[in-house]
């Protein structure tokens, strides 16, 4: 059964944002990684568990446009980009095979929605 959302972004303080607005999904387990790395050898391993990956994109490691452009367009699940920087980095994560994107500062309520659509995306 699909109920862990990967959560990947290297600021602590953001990383808890996400998590406080991920905990109304509470049908689901958070992982968080504060490093591309990490991200990317989860997504090597046992995915199954996975419904969802929201990633960071400037980290230390591997960006989270690399990892969307490597493994969205051959996973079963979405991928969400939160980033600060030009409008083209998220435009370019759709056409790498993302669901969506936000860019930093965001609203809570625009996090929200964007994350209940992807969920409503992998539950089919």
């Amino acid at each position: 059964m699909r109920n862990t959302i990967l959560l990947a972004d290297d600021t602590e303080i953001i990383r808890e944002l996400q998590r406080t607005i991920l905990g109304r999904f509470s049908e689901y387990e958070i992982e968080e990684f504060s490093n591309g790395n990490s991200l990317r050898n989860r997504l090597e391993g046992k995915i199954e568990d996975v419904s969802l990956v929201v990633t960071d994109n400037d980290m230390p490691g591997s960006k989270g446009s690399e990892i969307i452009a490597e493994y969205a367009g051959k996973s079963k699940f979405p991928f969400v980009l939160i980033y600060g920087g030009d409008e083209e980095i998220g435009e370019q994560a759709v056409r790498d095979g993302a669901f969506g994107y936000l860019r930093k500062p965001f609203e809570m309520r625009q996090y929200a929605e964007l994350i209940r659509k992807a969920l409503e995306l992998s539950r089919d």
